[in-house]
């Protein structure tokens, strides 16, 4: 196996577990600010249907990257970089808990 294909299998791995970190960081926090689906989807600057935000949080479809900024600069959290490095944080500690 080469350097390349592991690296590709790490990226990949890497991406999925952003994407379900993404997904459950939106649902955490629109139920922190106690906003429907509805109402989220309602406040954005290109406004998306209940479906539309439901589908983000399930992971049936992926939100474009102004999506995400949109999002997240509502949320207050405009650095959705940021973001993705607390998945990392909280992927080592799930990882720890599991072989603790």
């Amino acid at each position: 196996m080469s350097i390349i294909s592991r690296n590709e299998r790490s990226r990949r791995a890497q991406t999925q577990d952003a994407k379900r970190y993404i997904q459950m960081t939106i649902r955490r926090m629109r139920q922190d600010m106690n906003l429907t689906q509805a109402q989220l989807g309602k406040s954005l600057v290109t406004p998306v249907d209940q479906a539309t935000i439901s589908n983000w949080e399930s992971g049936k479809t992926e939100l474009s990257a102004s999506q995400l900024l949109d999002v997240m600069m509502l949320f207050g959290k405009p650095n959705f970089l940021m973001l993705l490095e607390q998945c990392d944080i909280a992927e080592s500690a799930f990882d720890n808990q599991k072989t603790a």
